[in-house]
């Protein structure tokens, strides 16, 4: 019995090690130990000669995921089944995963896809941007624009996203590289961005909304997901502590923040982050109208600096579109609370001072927008008119 059970072990033992070996297929030590020690001396703040500058490439992208899908691993984290991966992805970010060629996908912090249903590709990028004084591998696989743009990668195959990490060295401790032996680490971080992102764990939200709110934000800002109250409210919010003493300023990057510009060429130039304007409509109270009053002022103000022969920037097509969009969202809080004595509305509803602004001819011709584009399929827009139009 005692020889039976000692050639269990043993075989036990011999089985764990081949799994271990597999485990540590994508755990290259030698080049990870090189990177490492290549971006603490870059981190220093020394002069360093060029061809030591590190700069990501990716092979070194590579053997940071494999040690990002390691601690995930650690932490407990469920990797998910691809069709669940490829629908979250597509509900957060907007774009489709099945219509990239590549394995690990970019999303690039300052180009947003705005509705294309694809990531840009490598050539696409090149066409498209300009670099600076960035080389191509440095603006794909490191770049950190100001405020707060981080570039996001998806692995289709591994299942897991990800961003650039400033130092391998945080997510293992290797101790002797010969014999494999080290240790893996946990990335809070990165496990709650993941499991939000896949899970809608509301729990990791609140983690990253306390512990990295400016990356949090960064998924309106910079991939417009605009479909969580919690983060939207937290980057309304931020814009007004930024610009606490200037309301003007407030005004106008709140409308920018909802109504953004197509980096790409395209006729509709116009992207609408409907969302926002869902989340002002939610935690409007009587005891809090300032974004939607503030928005109401906005689109004024766009109005008063066109009339005054201003290129403000949008046709008057594209003007209109905003105002339907707000009016829907925005108007039927001005009836509900303007008249209360916790409320300074200030210039009315945003249709009713657009129909005493506009001339009668204009006027005719932004309500034939809206009935020519069946109202956006807005549900409001049409009650909004009958009821603008009874004042």
């Amino acid at each position: 019995m005692k020889l039976k059970l000692s050639v269990l072990f043993i075989f036990t033992y011999f089985l764990m090690l081949h799994a271990q070996s597999r485990k540590d297929v994508n755990i290259d030590l030698e080049k990870i130990t090189q990177y490492i020690k290549l971006q603490e001396r870059n981190s220093e703040e020394i002069i360093i000669i060029p061809e030591e500058e590190f700069i990501p490439t990716e092979e070194y992208m590579l053997l940071q995921q494999s040690l990002i899908e390691k601690s995930l691993e650690k932490s407990g984290y469920k990797v998910p089944e691809y069709s669940i991966f490829r629908e979250r992805i597509k509900h957060v970010f907007g774009i489709d995963l099945d219509k990239s060629k590549e394995k690990v996908v970019t999303l690039y912090g300052d180009a947003p896809v705005n509705g294309r249903e694809k990531a840009y590709d490598d050539d696409e990028i090149k066409n498209l941007l300009p670099f600076a004084k960035l080389g191509f591998n440095q603006y794909k696989y490191e770049y950190f624009g100001y405020p707060y743009i981080w570039n996001m990668f998806i692995n289709k195959e591994k299942k897991i996203l990800n961003y650039y990490i400033k130092n391998l060295g945080s997510l293992i401790k290797i101790y002797n590289k010969k014999n494999k032996k080290y240790k893996i680490k946990k990335d809070l971080l990165l496990l709650h961005l993941n499991k939000y992102i896949v899970y809608n764990d509301k729990a990791s939200l609140d983690y990253l909304l306390s512990e990295v709110p400016a990356l949090t934000r960064s998924l309106v800002s910079n991939f417009n997901y605009d479909k969580e109250d919690k983060i939207n409210e937290s980057v309304m919010d931020d814009l007004y502590t930024t610009n606490a003493d200037d309301q003007p300023m407030r005004e106008s990057e709140l409308r920018e923040l909802i109504f953004v510009k197509k980096i790409q060429t395209d006729p509709d130039r116009l992207y609408i982050r409907e969302g926002i304007l869902k989340t002002i409509e939610n935690i409007t109270n009587e005891n809090n109208c300032k974004y939607a009053i503030d928005l109401s002022n906005a689109l004024v103000d766009l109005l008063d600096r066109k009339r005054e022969g201003e290129d403000i920037g949008w046709t008057n097509e594209e003007l209109y579109k905003m105002v339907a969009y707000s009016a829907n969202y925005i108007d039927p809080l001005y009836w509900k609370y303007h008249n209360l004595e916790t409320v300074e509305w200030g210039d009315g509803n945003i249709l009713g001072a657009y129909d005493s602004l506009l001339s009668k001819e204009e006027g005719e011709a932004m309500l034939k927008q809206f009935e020519q584009n069946n109202y956006y399929n807005l549900p409001y827009l049409k009650e909004a008119i009958k009821i603008t139009k009874k004042y």
